[in-house]
Protein backbone atom coordinates (compact mmCIF):
# COMPACT_ATOMS: atom_id res chain seq x y z
CA UNK A 1 0.00 0.00 0.00
CA UNK A 2 1.41 3.39 -0.99
CA UNK A 3 1.56 6.48 1.21
CA UNK A 4 0.66 4.75 4.48
CA UNK A 5 1.81 7.86 6.31
CA UNK A 6 -1.32 9.65 5.09
CA UNK A 7 -3.46 7.37 7.28
CA UNK A 8 -4.03 7.87 11.00
CA UNK A 9 -3.14 5.16 13.49
CA UNK A 10 -6.85 4.31 13.81
CA UNK A 11 -7.24 4.00 10.03
CA UNK A 12 -4.15 1.78 9.80
CA UNK A 13 -5.62 -0.43 12.52
CA UNK A 14 -8.82 -0.84 10.46
CA UNK A 15 -6.89 -1.49 7.24
CA UNK A 16 -4.83 -4.20 8.97
CA UNK A 17 -8.04 -6.25 9.43
CA UNK A 18 -8.61 -6.44 5.68
CA UNK A 19 -7.13 -8.68 3.00
CA UNK A 20 -4.26 -6.81 1.30
CA UNK A 21 -6.05 -6.53 -2.08
CA UNK A 22 -8.95 -4.73 -0.36
CA UNK A 23 -6.75 -2.59 1.90
CA UNK A 24 -4.86 -1.44 -1.21
CA UNK A 25 -8.03 0.30 -2.41
CA UNK A 26 -7.80 2.71 0.55
CA UNK A 27 -5.59 5.07 -1.44
CA UNK A 28 -8.49 5.71 -3.82
CA UNK A 29 -11.54 4.91 -1.62
CA UNK A 30 -10.29 5.81 1.84
CA UNK A 31 -13.62 6.32 3.61
CA UNK A 32 -15.33 3.21 2.20
CA UNK A 33 -12.35 0.95 2.91
CA UNK A 34 -11.88 2.23 6.48
CA UNK A 35 -15.64 1.76 7.04
CA UNK A 36 -15.32 -1.82 5.77
CA UNK A 37 -12.47 -2.41 8.23
CA UNK A 38 -14.56 -1.13 11.14
CA UNK A 39 -17.20 -3.82 10.56
CA UNK A 40 -15.07 -6.54 8.96
CA UNK A 41 -15.19 -8.83 12.01
CA UNK A 42 -18.86 -8.21 12.81
CA UNK A 43 -21.34 -11.00 12.06
CA UNK A 44 -24.10 -10.62 9.46
CA UNK A 45 -27.48 -9.41 10.65
CA UNK A 46 -29.68 -12.21 12.02
CA UNK A 47 -32.52 -13.81 10.06
CA UNK A 48 -35.65 -11.68 9.77
CA UNK A 49 -33.88 -8.57 11.06
CA UNK A 50 -36.09 -5.56 10.35
CA UNK A 51 -34.02 -2.36 10.32
CA UNK A 52 -35.24 0.92 11.73
CA UNK A 53 -32.82 2.97 9.61
CA UNK A 54 -31.55 2.26 6.09
CA UNK A 55 -29.10 4.68 4.50
CA UNK A 56 -27.68 4.27 1.00
CA UNK A 57 -24.69 6.24 -0.22
CA UNK A 58 -23.60 6.46 -3.86
CA UNK A 59 -19.98 7.58 -3.89
CA UNK A 60 -18.46 9.58 -1.08
CA UNK A 61 -20.94 12.03 0.39
CA UNK A 62 -21.66 13.39 3.86
CA UNK A 63 -25.37 12.59 3.70
CA UNK A 64 -27.17 9.54 2.33
CA UNK A 65 -28.70 9.52 -1.14
CA UNK A 66 -31.56 7.42 0.25
CA UNK A 67 -32.73 7.59 3.86
CA UNK A 68 -35.49 5.29 5.12
CA UNK A 69 -36.78 5.32 8.70
CA UNK A 70 -39.25 2.67 9.83
CA UNK A 71 -40.20 1.92 6.23
CA UNK A 72 -40.84 5.55 5.30
CA UNK A 73 -38.65 7.20 2.68
CA UNK A 74 -37.60 10.40 4.45
CA UNK A 75 -35.02 11.71 2.01
CA UNK A 76 -33.93 10.92 -1.51
CA UNK A 77 -31.38 12.72 -3.64
CA UNK A 78 -31.99 12.70 -7.37
CA UNK A 79 -28.74 12.19 -9.26
CA UNK A 80 -27.81 13.04 -12.80
CA UNK A 81 -28.31 9.92 -14.94
CA UNK A 82 -24.79 10.35 -16.28
CA UNK A 83 -23.34 9.96 -12.79
CA UNK A 84 -21.74 6.55 -12.56
CA UNK A 85 -20.53 6.35 -8.99
CA UNK A 86 -17.81 3.78 -8.40
CA UNK A 87 -19.00 2.91 -4.90
CA UNK A 88 -22.22 2.01 -3.11
CA UNK A 89 -22.44 1.72 0.66
CA UNK A 90 -25.43 0.68 2.78
CA UNK A 91 -25.74 1.43 6.46
CA UNK A 92 -28.32 -0.47 8.52
CA UNK A 93 -29.10 0.95 11.97
CA UNK A 94 -25.80 2.87 12.10
CA UNK A 95 -23.71 -0.15 11.05
CA UNK A 96 -22.02 -0.58 7.68
CA UNK A 97 -23.72 -3.59 6.16
CA UNK A 98 -22.73 -3.53 2.49
CA UNK A 99 -19.97 -1.85 0.48
CA UNK A 100 -19.33 -2.30 -3.21
CA UNK A 101 -16.49 -0.59 -5.09
CA UNK A 102 -16.04 -0.63 -8.86
CA UNK A 103 -18.55 -3.48 -9.10
CA UNK A 104 -16.68 -5.58 -6.51
CA UNK A 105 -18.35 -6.57 -3.27
CA UNK A 106 -16.05 -5.49 -0.43
CA UNK A 107 -18.31 -6.04 2.60
CA UNK A 108 -21.61 -7.89 2.84
CA UNK A 109 -23.14 -8.28 6.28
CA UNK A 110 -26.75 -8.06 5.11
CA UNK A 111 -27.39 -11.64 6.20
CA UNK A 112 -31.05 -11.96 7.14
CA UNK A 113 -32.02 -8.30 6.83
CA UNK A 114 -35.57 -7.85 5.63
CA UNK A 115 -35.67 -4.63 3.69
CA UNK A 116 -38.90 -2.78 4.36
CA UNK A 117 -41.65 -2.06 1.88
CA UNK A 118 -41.02 1.64 1.47
CA UNK A 119 -43.82 4.17 1.78
CA UNK A 120 -43.15 7.19 -0.39
CA UNK A 121 -44.82 10.49 0.33
CA UNK A 122 -45.60 12.26 -3.00
CA UNK A 123 -44.52 15.62 -1.56
CA UNK A 124 -41.09 14.19 -0.70
CA UNK A 125 -40.63 12.88 -4.23
CA UNK A 126 -41.56 16.23 -5.73
CA UNK A 127 -39.20 18.08 -3.39
CA UNK A 128 -36.39 15.67 -4.30
CA UNK A 129 -36.97 16.18 -8.01
CA UNK A 130 -36.96 19.96 -7.67
CA UNK A 131 -33.89 19.84 -5.43
CA UNK A 132 -32.14 17.69 -8.06
CA UNK A 133 -33.04 20.13 -10.85
CA UNK A 134 -31.58 23.03 -8.87
CA UNK A 135 -28.23 21.20 -8.55
CA UNK A 136 -28.02 20.18 -12.22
Amino acid sequence: MENISQFSAYELEQLAKLPSEIAALANKYRVDIVNAGEFWDQPPFPDNYIPELVEIYYGYTDSPDVFIRNGVLEDYRVRNLDDNTPSVAVQIDDQWAYIQIEGREILNRLGGVVLPDVIVKPSLLLNSVFKGQNHA
